[in-house]
């Protein structure tokens, strides 16, 4: 049996290249959250569908049941679903601790009803908030049309009353602006109720 074979004549050898572990993205971004969840903030970034609003219900929650000094929310969503956002503002009415809520980025659609159920609404100056009712489409028979849509506009009123009791406008001005859809800068957003300061 030939045994291991030694430098080659005329071939210069391999270098030993050291190796070191990277840890994934995903690790990074729960130790970034857990870093973060120690200082009782919590951001809501992105898309805000159903999987985000449970995610973010939950560490409210815990939040909430560990003591009831305030929790900083950091918002930034240019789409989300009117049930995502509508479950978390409700998850910010149903516990104890006060919540101060950060816009930046783009805000647009039914995400600002969770920056209206915070306590403290503030944003950084150059956040742009987008004030339109959110696209309804479903298919069905005759009666689960009409059943879904009066959830739909059982929503949109939701929607629309948790704007107007942050804003302290009328209900129907509120409904007006959301229908076509206003954008507002932060400092026009301030004007309008919308936030409390400005960052």
């Amino acid at each position: 049996m030939p045994g291991p074979r030694g430098p080659q004549p005329g071939v210069s050898p391999q270098p030993i290249l050291p190796s070191w572990y990277e840890p994934n993205s995903i690790s990074l971004e729960r130790e970034l959250a857990d870093r973060l969840l120690e200082q009782r903030t919590i951001l809501v970034d992105g898309r805000l569908d159903d999987a985000l609003a449970s995610h973010v219900a939950a560490q409210l929650l815990l939040l909430d049941a560990r003591s009831n000094d305030p929790i900083t929310l950091h918002l930034s969503s240019s789409e989300s679903s009117l049930d995502a956002a509508l479950s978390v503002a409700a998850a910010i009415d149903l516990i104890t601790s006060p919540v101060h809520a950060v816009a930046r980025g783009t805000l647009r659609g039914p995400a600002i009803a969770v920056l209206a159920a915070a306590e403290q609404r503030e944003a950084h100056r150059h956040t742009m908030f987008v004030l339109s009712s959110p696209h309804y489409s479903a298919e069905g028979t005759a009666d689960q049309l009409a059943a879904l849509a009066d959830q739909h506009e059982r929503q949109v009123a939701r929607l629309r009353d948790l704007i107007a009791q942050a804003t302290g406008r009328p209900a129907d001005e509120i409904a007006t602006d959301l229908d076509p859809g206003r954008i507002l800068t932060a400092e026009e957003a301030r004007d309008y109720g919308l936030i409390t300061r400005l960052l």
